[in-house]
């Protein structure tokens, strides 16, 4: 292929703007995108125009619906400008265009699969903040995702389609408004046995939540539990014009297993946790009791992602049950109700801690790492070469096998990634986990389902991806810092580069026992979806300093070689750290501070807010008590700056 592909992890993402957006003006749609990561209108109708005519050409024989492709949305698109682009897409490509409106991601998936249709479009951005958007493929029947293979395949359609040629396309295909059909065929999936074990009674007594992070499951998921179980439920958190993902939801509390009560500031910031923390305080003493469980779900704004909140009552304290807890629970649950077959897969990926993989392995299931992407988990889940029991990332993608019906009636197993049933069959397993034990061992087990060991990400924020990859000056120079790390462990442990067979774009170090035993490991990857650079550290909880000092070394390469200083992020984070260098400052101190900078001076409108919150998860700026501080890395970072400013 001569032009590069233009997806990463799971579709293709950015910042939505217009086509004048000065970081995008005058440029071909799909270059601004490429090299800005700027996500405009005519790159979504040009990529949704020829990913429709891929899937109609790909889609295998005999399926139901070989024309119809599922078009669905998250609410992010207020004004309705890209859903507008993306159906006329796909009916001008010469499909019939079953268009859903706003429905979650599983959701689409499993309307798509019963349907039989040739693949689905979803417009979203998934976790991403607000002022993104993008776009999902799946491949018909069978709710697959694009493998590298397909991904080239489609990039090499959408730069070979004419600028223009979705406009002026006959328009062959048509349009259905199934909204209320795609609601009510998930509806009677989600109800099953199958797919949700969760029964009434197991939640008598509870208090239940859900945080949507204002997305696609806002009301359709407390509509279904109310189907379910009536007034067992309700959903929290309000998202003013449409900014998904703010105030709550799965992205604020990546990388925690608890969040304790004396965290007033995340706590009053979040709509899940401040909700979780007045039911659990005010139903306290009946929780102690063993009388029931205070519970949160929590997603991203597509559905497909899901964290469980649990109230601990003896130490007022949120337990964070992420993707690791969620598939090792689940995994005892099937145990337990003897539907675990023996030597059953259990597929998590390289970013999955090692504690978890114990415990899965310890129910007797064969436990397979795999890249980063929950693609790959539903690659696991097709391979016919074993059976497939569940899968799942840390993040908060967890795949179990349901049984689908499809229009014809014919039932058959289908392997979605799907927050909200992860939620439910979540609950379930907390409910049997809690038979016939003292609560106060139940809440402890909830606090760590398995040992765990210390996982964390660093990250270099807006970069240029396109630097880092295999031989290039910036992954040479993380490889010499990984390499002078690595000295530093234990005697006897032996480092190992291990590149991933179906990911070589990550670089990965292994540190293992002299027999070959995993300890720990440090791989550098960029994201797939933003515009960012991870250093991943896994490893036993003694070496977590070790693992930090080594982590921080790689980043400092990120953000020597990769850091795109024609970012107008990367401008404003520049202007806030210089604004730190007198002390410490509050929260609304630094962003008033960032708002009184003329937007001339980045070249386009910058989120103070989330400059905020990417300075923090980069490690530039600490939070602590509302007041913000540089970090010795911002410091260092700002000198960088300073020098490259000579």
């Amino acid at each position: 292929m001569s032009e590069p592909r233009l997806q990463g992890t799971d579709g293709v993402r950015g910042l939505a703007a217009a086509a004048d957006h000065p970081l995008a003006s005058g440029m071909d749609p799909r270059k601004a995108y490429l090299e800005r990561g700027v996500f405009t209108e005519e790159f979504a109708e040009l990529y949704a125009f020829a990913a429709a005519k891929w899937l109609l050409e790909s889609a295998p024989e005999g399926i139901i619906s070989p024309n119809a492709i599922v078009v669905a949305w998250d609410p992010r698109d207020s004004e309705g400008r890209f859903y507008g682009a993306i159906v006329r897409a796909v009916v001008r490509a010469g499909a019939h265009a079953l268009v859903t409106g706003v429905l979650p991601t599983p959701a689409a998936a499993v309307y798509m699969a019963s349907v039989g249709a040739a693949g689905a479009v979803v417009l979203t951005a998934s976790h991403n903040p607000a002022d993104q958007n993008g776009i999902k493929i799946f491949l018909g029947p069978g709710a697959m995702k694009p493998l590298p293979a397909d991904d080239e395949a489609l990039s090499a359609r959408v730069w070979e389609t004419v600028r223009g040629e979705s406009a002026s396309a006959a328009g062959a295909g048509e349009c259905s408004d199934t909204a209320a059909e795609a609601r009510a065929v998930y509806s009677g999936y989600i109800r099953q046995l199958s797919n949700c074990w969760l029964g009434a009674a197991d939640i008598e007594g509870w208090d239940l939540s859900l945080d949507t992070a204002g997305g696609a499951w806002n009301g359709f998921a407390l509509e279904i539990l109310d189907e379910l179980m009536p007034g067992c439920a309700a959903e929290t958190g309000y998202y003013a014009n449409c900014r998904v993902n703010e105030g709550g939801g799965v992205v604020a509390l990546e990388g925690r297993s608890e969040v304790g009560g004396g965290e007033e500031e995340i706590i009053r910031g979040h709509a899940g946790l401040r909700r979780l923390f007045e039911a659990g305080r005010t139903r306290a003493a009946d929780l102690r009791a063993g009388r029931g469980f205070a519970v949160c779900g929590v997603f991203d704004a597509d559905g497909d992602r899901a964290y469980t909140l649990v109230y601990d009552p003896f130490h007022d304290s949120a337990l964070v049950l992420g993707g690791d807890e969620a598939i090792v629970l689940q995994a005892r649950f099937l145990k337990s109700e003897e539907e675990l077959p023996t030597d059953a897969v259990a597929a998590v990926t390289i970013e999955s801690d090692v504690g978890a993989a114990t415990a899965l392995s310890e129910l007797g299931l064969d436990v397979r790492f795999l890249p980063v992407g929950d693609k790959w988990i539903l690659h696991a889940a097709s391979d016919p070469a074993g059976i497939f029991a569940l899968g799942g990332e840390e993040s908060g993608h967890t795949i179990v096998p349901g049984r689908l019906s499809d229009a014809y009636g014919a039932s058959r197993l289908l392997a979605v990634g799907d927050g909200f049933k992860s939620f439910l069959n979540t609950c379930a397993s907390i409910h049997k986990l809690s038979q016939g034990k003292e609560p106060q061992k139940a809440y402890a087990e909830l606090a760590e389902p398995f040992p765990r060991g210390f996982k964390k990400t660093l990250y270099g924020f807006h970069v240029d991806r396109r630097l880092f990859s295999p031989r290039t000056k910036a992954w040479e120079a993380a490889q010499i810092a990984l390499v002078a790390a690595a000295g530093g462990f234990s005697a006897g442990v032996v480092s190992r580069w291990a590149p991933l067979d179906d990911d070589p774009s990550v670089l990965y170090l292994a540190l293992e026992e002299p027999v070959g035993c995993p300890r720990a490991s440090i791989f550098v990857r960029n994201s797939g979806t933003e515009r960012k650079t991870g250093v991943t550290l896994r490893g036993p909880m003694e070496w977590k300093a070790k693992l930090l000092v080594a982590g921080e070394a790689v980043v400092r390469e990120i953000l020597i070689h990769l850091k795109d200083r024609s970012d107008p992020n990367t401008l404003a984070e520049e202007a806030a750290l210089r604004g730190l260098e007198g002390g410490p400052v509050s929260t609304e101190g630094f962003e008033d501070m960032l708002e009184k900078i003329p937007e001339s001076e980045f070249g386009a409108e910058i989120s103070p807010g989330r400059i905020r919150k990417e300075a923090i998860r980069g490690g530039l700026v600490s939070s602590e008590g509302g007041r913000l501080a540089l970090t010795g890395l911002g410091r260092w970072y700002l000198g960088l700056c300073l020098e490259n400013g000579k």
